[in-house]
């Protein structure tokens, strides 16, 4: 299916076959059409978009392939998985995000004229108003996470720009769900575009559990999922600001745990990044924005500190386990009340169910209550002993985890 080159890329990184929204997609971003692509997250959207673009890229056409991307870690994460197979064409790509150097990316643009530029909307306006790149020099506009991406403020920019590219140029719209502004492309963007959804032949390799819990307990409960067999998670929050909160909370128990926090800066998120996804810390903390299209490996849970608002959110946040097709639980925290508002946002899109903890696993089989045996009983066959006090060493107070970015903020 692909160029030689490719697949002996292809082959050198482990990857044996195309999956299904590869397949999909490849003949018809290769032949020049402008594509909505649709799958579910974790099955090789990246690769479905990147691989057909590059093969169709002449060597020394500057800025001929531009992919945005809503933030500053997916872009990285992106130009990262591509990055084999730009070389293998012989082909230079860069990285152009707000995080970043400015001065830096401005002479790698203009020294090593690279065919791919991998962006965040911002920078990539930025260097787009001052003439840096130009719209007769975009060959394939890819815009990744565009359910997601095309909600921002920058939508308009980024419909113009659409509408401004050269008659032969494509535009790539790649999500997991459908959105009103996914729907209004053709509109947006002034163009003709190819529907592809695969996702209702997509198997689904995730479980959808509920626990039930008061907000008394959630900590407690927290604690007990990290102690799960095989557990390597991320704890999700609506907002920056109920995380920050929580976390300095957590932070005073003996749990080891991380964050992706909008106020740290960018050495140190990759740090927090790179612990995780080396298994040195097995929890992170994030919000949907900080963690959109991230793919860390080996994630075994998704845990939802509250139900979301929206079913996409949902299945953005469960897109981050069971990716490829490994096994992966999606667990979310609430009471009773939460649970059927949960299950009727969920009507149609997944199968939920509620389940409870079996020591170091979860298990969807109710426990049975224990029954109290007869104190009467109890008290004539049992010798009656005396309460020991409890001597609580002073010294031991408030000892726990504290996390370093509790101490000190960059």
């Amino acid at each position: 299916m692909y160029q030689e080159k490719i697949q002996q890329t292809l082959t050198t990184e482990g990857i044996k076959k195309p999956t299904l929204i590869q397949k999909a997609t490849y003949e018809p971003i290769l032949n020049g059409a402008s594509v909505i692509a649709l799958a579910k997250t974790g099955t090789g959207k990246t690769l479905a978009y990147a691989l057909p673009a590059l093969e169709r890229t002449k060597i020394g056409m500057k800025n001929s392939v531009v992919i945005i991307a809503p933030t500053t870690e997916l872009a990285v994460q992106i130009r990262h998985a591509i990055n084999p197979y730009i070389h293998a064409l012989g082909l230079k790509g860069i990285s152009l995000v707000g995080a970043g150097n400015r001065k830096r990316q401005e002479n790698n643009l203009k020294k090593k004229h690279p065919e791919v530029v991998v962006a965040t909307p911002g920078r990539f306006f930025d260097f787009f108003s001052s003439g840096r790149i130009k719209t007769q020099d975009i060959k394939s506009l890819v815009i990744d996470e565009a359910d997601d991406i095309l909600e921002f403020n920058k939508m308009d920019l980024l419909s113009a720009l659409g509408q401004n590219l050269a008659s032969d140029a494509q535009i790539l719209l790649f999500g997991a769900t459908a959105s009103p502004i996914t729907k209004k492309a053709e509109d947006l963007f002034a163009r003709t575009f190819l529907l592809i959804d695969v996702r209702k032949e997509q198997k689904t390799t995730h479980k959808n559990y509920f626990l039930q819990v008061d907000n008394a307990h959630k900590i407690e409960f927290l604690q007990r999922l990290t102690q799960l067999d095989h557990f390597k998670g991320i704890l999700f929050f609506d907002s920056n600001q109920t995380m920050m909160r929580f976390a300095g909370i957590f932070g005073h128990t003996k749990t080891k745990f991380t964050l992706l926090a909008n106020e740290f800066g960018k050495e140190k998120r990759e740090d927090a990044l790179h612990e995780f996804a080396e298994g040195k810390i097995k929890l992170l903390l994030a919000t949907d924005l900080a963690a959109r299209g991230l793919d860390i490996p080996d994630v075994t849970y998704v845990i939802n500190f509250d139900i979301p608002n929206e079913v996409n959110t949902y299945l953005h946040r469960a897109g981050r386990t069971g990716r490829m097709g490994a096994k992966g639980y999606v667990v979310t925290l609430g009471d009773d009340h939460d649970f059927r508002d949960l299950k009727k946002l969920l009507t149609g899109e997944v199968e939920l169910s509620r389940v409870y903890f079996a020591g170091y696993n979860l298990t969807t089989k109710r426990p049975k209550k224990k029954v109290k045996k007869n104190t009467q009983e109890m008290s004539a066959n049992q010798p009656i002993s005396k309460k020991k006090k409890k001597h609580r060493k002073r010294k031991n107070k408030n000892k726990g985890y504290h996390p370093h970015y509790l101490k000190e903020q960059k």
